[in-house]
């Protein structure tokens, strides 16, 4: 029995609402914050043990999942079902070709690829799995290493999920829901208590990785502003005005609409983010870019297949750590986003053929991911190795400053490592599961002692007390609030990265990944431009991501309508903004974010359900044994 939506006016704005889904999914999402919020230690702690445990146990079905989803996609692509529409026999695109890849790219991925365009094959080239670090060689594996984490396999189960809803929704005619999905499988108990579940976990992953991200993102920009223009300062109040600033600029687009707001936000994004692409390929080393591109294609595609199957099961140790922080924390990323990015594509792909849908969703973000990861991380690289370059017959442009930049980095101490303090004789040590850090008076092996003389064990990354369990709570003169021990170094971009670089005060730590961007831009002419438009490109992804997911929560939530009324619309895009600024002040942003990927692995098998019940409800078509109702919406 379909349960329909409830229709309310209050204070004088309309509000659309089932009446299971959108209640219990706030109450939830309410109390997982407030646990994380409240105890973000404990949360931290707990969800990070369950993820661990979750790479442990189950990275054999994320690899062989992600490798299947991409397989399907591509089967259906070519197969007997590519010209059914996402919609009536009559009904033609939404969006044009322009407008629906700039949303389809805003809302997946673009923000991702602004910040680790620079930040991953940096990484993978200064710490690379094999090769000699900062080698040639390392250099080529780090950015097919970054193709294959940004490219085909996301987007194949993007496509997966975006699909199955649009094709239950828009040709079948059921609610816009994950619930529809699973009609072939389960008929009419899709209304009943399971597609309840199925719809409130989808709300959760939704609202838990955007919140998540709405917060760290605002610590991002904020980084990123006092790093190019010096101001403001990093600091709580600094970031709350910055997700203030972002949820109010992301409620006026999402009451606006899909077609308003929505999309011209999106593809004026395109253009600031395009136009920053394109300075990198005509300012920087042309040709070489140009060379890479081709030759980041082939070694992806040589890779693809060894890549999509590889389990680290013959590989030693650090291998197998590096497979489960790298390749099997972005898969589960990726799993743990998909109802939200899935649903959002689905939305604005009314009217398209299967075939079409499939091929544009893979192709397209994968093309442009390859040009767009080649501009920057080839760039970022090009400045750690163009004397080698140089050696081989590439000549340097006069361009480029590849000057080392002097920064204030942090002293540490030549045993321990850990950072020194500049108004004391303390160490400095990190809690782990906050960005606060705490004074150590002294260390004996693997046990350090607070001034108070607790003794602290690291565990799983998070500093706990001897004895305990519990993650360490230090009291306020335990805390580290004074100045680092500095001195200025020239820093390369690779050097920047390694290096525990401090602010001008020398009283915080640099969020390095949010600020690499900026300083490989540093290199290049006109820096006062780049670091704009950088700027303004980051918050409009933020915005439009943010719209987009508050609109995907509220689709779901009303119990699948297409056009959500505008109160609940108001009301998920202002809890979100809500949730990540309680969370930024408690200090509870990094618990849940790692609680929202750890929602990855019941996803997992939720799509792959989905691919069963979509290729039954396909077959059922062309075989004419779909319900008559629906039959004849097809048909009208």
């Amino acid at each position: 029995m379909t349960i329909k939506a409830v229709r309310k006016t209050i204070l004088g704005v309309e509000i659309e609402a089932h009446p299971v889904v959108f209640p219990v999914s706030a109450i939830l999402i309410i109390v997982f914050v407030l646990f994380a919020a409240i105890l973000p230690a404990r949360a931290q702690l707990v969800f990070t043990q369950l993820q661990a445990w979750i790479s442990g146990n189950f990275s054999w079905l994320y690899i062989g999942s992600m490798s299947f989803f991409l397989m399907f996609s591509i089967f259906l692509c070519f197969s007997r079902f590519g010209e059914i529409r996402l919609g009536k026999d009559s009904e033609r695109p939404e969006f044009n070709n322009a407008s629906w890849f700039a949303m389809l790219f805003s809302a997946g991925m673009g923000i991702g690829m602004l910040f680790y365009g620079v930040v991953e094959p940096m990484t993978h080239f200064l710490w690379p799995i094999e090769e000699n670090p900062e080698s040639l060689l390392a250099a080529r594996k780090a950015m097919s290493t970054t193709m294959f984490h940004w490219c085909l396999h996301p987007w194949g189960l993007y496509s997966v999920v975006g699909l199955s809803i649009a094709y239950f929704g828009f040709r079948r005619n059921l609610p816009l829901s994950f619930r529809s999905v699973f009609f072939p499988l389960l008929g009419e108990r899709i209304y009943g208590w399971l597609g309840h579940l199925i719809d409130i976990m989808a709300v959760l992953a939704t609202l838990f990785g955007l919140a998540t991200s709405l917060g760290l993102g605002a610590k991002q920009v904020n980084a990123g502003l006092q790093f190019v223009f010096g101001w403001p300062e990093q600091s709580i109040t600094a970031q709350i005005i910055l997700i203030a600033i972002i949820t109010s600029m992301a409620v006026a687009s999402l009451v606006s609409g899909l077609h308003a707001g929505i999309k011209w936000l999106s593809n004026i994004n395109m253009v600031i983010a395009g136009s920053l692409m394109i300075f990198l390929y005509v300012a920087g080393p042309t040709n070489h870019l140009f060379n890479s591109v081709v030759q980041n294609t082939g070694e992806y595609i040589s890779d693809l297949v060894n890549r999509s199957f590889w389990t680290a099961s013959y590989s030693s140790g650090d291998k197998s750590s590096w497979f489960s922080s790298w390749t099997v924390f972005y898969w589960g990323w990726w799993i743990a986003w998909s109802p939200f990015v899935g649903m959002f594509i689905a939305r604005i792909s009314r009217g398209r053929t299967i075939r079409e849908f499939i091929a544009g969703v893979l192709i397209l973000p994968t093309t442009v991911a390859i040009i767009w990861m080649t501009a920057f991380g080839n760039s970022a690289i090009y400045q750690e190795t163009h004397d080698k370059l140089n050696v081989n017959g590439r000549s340097t442009s006069s361009w480029h400053d590849l000057s080392p930049k002097p920064f204030p980095v942090i002293k540490t101490d030549a045993e321990t490592g850990l950072a020194l303090s500049k108004d004391s004789d303390m160490k400095i040590a990190s809690l782990g599961y906050s960005d606060r850090e705490v004074l150590i008076k002294k260390v004996e092996g693997e046990t350090l002692f607070t001034p108070s003389g607790k003794e602290l064990h690291r565990i799983n990354g998070i500093l706990r007390e001897k004895g305990s369990k519990a993650p360490f709570k230090p009291t306020d003169e335990e805390l580290f609030n004074g100045k680092y021990l500095t001195e200025t170094k020239e820093l390369t971009l690779g050097g920047f990265l390694a290096s525990p670089v401090t602010n001008k005060t020398e009283n915080r730590r640099l969020d390095t990944t949010a600020t690499a961007m900026f300083v490989m831009l540093q290199a290049f002419p006109l820096t006062w431009l780049t670091a704009i438009l950088g700027t303004l490109s980051i918050v409009l992804f933020f915005v439009t991501s943010s719209d987009s997911a508050s609109m995907v929560a509220d689709i779901i939530a009303s119990g699948g309508s297409h056009t959500p009324t505008t109160g609940t619309r108001l009301f998920w895009g202002i809890l979100e903004g809500t949730l990540a600024a309680v969370l930024l002040l408690a200090g509870g942003l990094k618990a849940l974010q790692t609680g929202s990927i750890t929602l990855g692995l019941p996803f997992c098998i939720i799509v792959l359900a989905m691919c069963l019940s979509l290729y039954k409800g396909l077959s059922r078509e062309l075989d004419e044994k779909i319900p008559q109702k629906q039959l004849d919406h097809i048909n009208s």
